[in-house]
């Protein structure tokens, strides 16, 4: 759950989606993801089993097509067909096995409540979140949903009011222009492979 832009924030994840999702849907897509990382994460199961259990529900949970597309900006459109897939599975497995193994390790959690709900247009919602946590602040998460070929995902996630996807695209626009698409897919496989954790995410409240 350590992993929605703000309507401030200009976003322009632009792909072909079915029909358009509805607000009861979101809400409850949200809801059921949220129980399940929770019970995942207040479990007796031993550190290993809670990242692998949590890593399935980021993979199921999470567009990770439209965001490793968002985090290459233009140059999603200057590499192939198999380039982009070999990145997007790289991408997929740093993604989901760093946050799910820093989850399963670092974080405890009570529970969430969902705050609000708002229709962003085309397609997308923001549902906001309260995070609650034993002897600590609660934290304030905003998860973008959108309805996809398969169903409602998230394609952002807002932390203290920081978007994750803004912030990384930056950081893999960087990466593409010193080692090009073959040099990032293998950094992220050698990330994914020594189970390097993912850059560290707001914690304070705002």
């Amino acid at each position: 759950m350590l992993l929605a832009a703000s309507a401030a924030v200009p976003m322009t994840l632009a792909l072909a989606t079915p029909a358009r999702a509805t607000p009861d849907a979101a809400r409850s897509f949200i809801t059921e993801l949220g129980k399940e990382t929770v019970a995942i994460l207040q479990s007796q199961d031993p550190v290993p089993s809670k990242a692998a259990r949590l890593e399935d529900v980021f993979r199921k949970g999470f567009d990770f097509m439209t965001i490793g597309r968002f985090v290459l900006g233009r140059y999603w459109n200057t590499i192939t067909p198999q380039q982009r897939e070999e990145f997007l599975k790289a991408f997929t497995d740093f993604v989901t096995k760093s946050y799910s193994r820093r989850l399963a390790e670092e974080a405890t959690i009570n529970g969430f409540n969902i705050t609000n709900l708002r229709d962003l247009g085309e397609n997308d919602y923001l549902v906001q979140t309260m995070i609650t946590r034993p002897n600590a602040p609660p934290l304030n998460y905003e998860w973008r949903v959108r309805q996809g070929e398969t169903g409602v995902k998230i394609v952002d996630v807002i932390i203290e009011g920081v978007s994750l996807l803004v912030t990384q695209r930056s950081d893999y626009t960087s990466a593409m222009q010193r080692e090009g698409i073959e040099g990032l897919t293998r950094t992220l496989r050698e990330k994914a492979a020594r189970g390097e954790p993912p850059p560290p995410v707001p914690t304070t409240p705002r």
